[in-house]
């Protein structure tokens, strides 16, 4: 059996590990969207909007749009935007049909993520 001051020295050991600072996710990862992934959009959206849970090297990011005819649409990122988590991507109008947005993004730890959704404009009545 350990003597006490042992066991003590050693559960005050066990407490500060687990109350260390664990190191952040180190990937960025989209916390919300606009359009919101399988949303069904009565007319087309002017811009895509992305936030991140990390801050973005914008310049290094990229965002690409494939519609119904299955040709990806590269869009530009806008500078513009003063949110270091944000991705602002203004969009031309879109038909009628089901868009998937690719997004590729470096975050500012040198982390490269990449994911997509899916949205769809609706055909007008």
């Amino acid at each position: 059996m350990l003597p006490r001051r042992a066991l003590a020295a050693a559960l005050v050991s066990l407490a500060l590990l687990a109350a260390a600072p664990r190191p952040a996710e180190a990937h960025a990862l989209v916390l919300e969207s606009s359009p919101r992934a399988d949303e069904v959009l009565p007319s087309s959206p002017g811009r895509i909007l992305l936030r991140f849970n990390s801050r973005l090297e914008k310049g290094l990011s990229m965002v690409t749009l494939t519609g119904p005819t299955g040709r990806p649409i590269p869009l530009p990122v806008a500078a513009a935007d003063p949110s270091p988590n944000h991705l602002v991507v203004p969009v031309p109008p879109l038909e009628p049909g089901r868009y998937v947005v690719r997004w590729k993004v470096l975050s500012a730890d040198g982390h490269v993520t990449e994911r997509a959704f899916r949205f769809t404009v609706a055909p007008a009545h």
